[in-house]
């Protein structure tokens, strides 16, 4: 039997990759979630380099400052940028749990490197979910904060945000059609009101979130 610790590591990114490489992958990606780097470039390029470190030694570049359990499916939460699996918690703390990653209207990002305090149960909490000019009027996008499994649609420039289950057999909502204010479920046509949540069959209703537009992002208010 062969022995699985002799077993090559199998790189996600290429030979040579350097941490200015790493920064132009990252950075587009980031942005889209309301994120940027650190203001603090020597901070950033310490970072950098130690996930290049850990890419040499793992084949991934998993965040420094969190442990791997061995679980491929667990892990994959702590490959950077971590970002879609902490929403609310660094939108809490306006940062990724190292300070890598900001979010955009912080103009220091000094103040909040090695500082993790997230906030106290129930707080609302804005979490940006994607940039205004990714969602156009009539489109409807699935967005997945924690256990909040939620669609989000924009109409007339407003936004709306509503549970991504049908209450009838658990379709998802996000992958349905609009009709005015009413999002119609993609397997047996049941209509929401995005507004409200409501629907016409009785014990059916779906929660719906707060969503709203600032300086160019979307955000879903949650509570922690």
């Amino acid at each position: 039997m062969s022995d699985a610790g002799n077993r090559p590591i199998r790189k996600r990114f290429a030979e040579g990759t350097t941490a200015d490489d790493l920064k132009a992958y990252m950075a587009p990606f980031v942005a889209t979630l309301g994120y940027k780097f650190n203001t603090e470039d020597d901070f950033v390029g310490e970072v950098l380099s130690s996930e290049l470190e850990i890419l040499e030694q793992t084949g991934d570049v998993f965040c420094p400052c969190r442990i791997r359990t061995g679980d491929p499916k667990e892990d994959a939460k702590i490959v950077c940028p971590c970002i879609p699996f902490y929403l609310k918690q660094f939108a809490a703390m306006r940062k990724c749990w190292c300070g890598l990653f900001i979010r955009i209207d912080v103009e220091d990002g000094a103040e909040l490197i090695g500082v993790i305090e997230e906030p106290e149960s129930g707080v609302p909490i804005d979490v940006p979910v994607c940039r205004v000019g990714d969602l156009a009027d009539g489109q409807v996008r699935h967005v997945k904060i924690g256990k909040q499994d939620i669609a989000l649609t924009r109409i007339g420039g407003e936004y709306f945000a509503l549970s991504n289950i049908c209450r009838h057999a658990f379709g998802p909502l996000a992958d349905g059609v609009l009709d005015g204010y009413y999002l119609m479920c993609p397997w047996h046509g049941w209509r929401y009101d995005v507004r409200d949540g409501t629907t016409d069959h009785p014990d059916a209703d779906v929660k719906t979130y707060h969503a709203h537009a600032s300086d160019g992002e979307v955000l879903i208010t949650l509570t922690v």
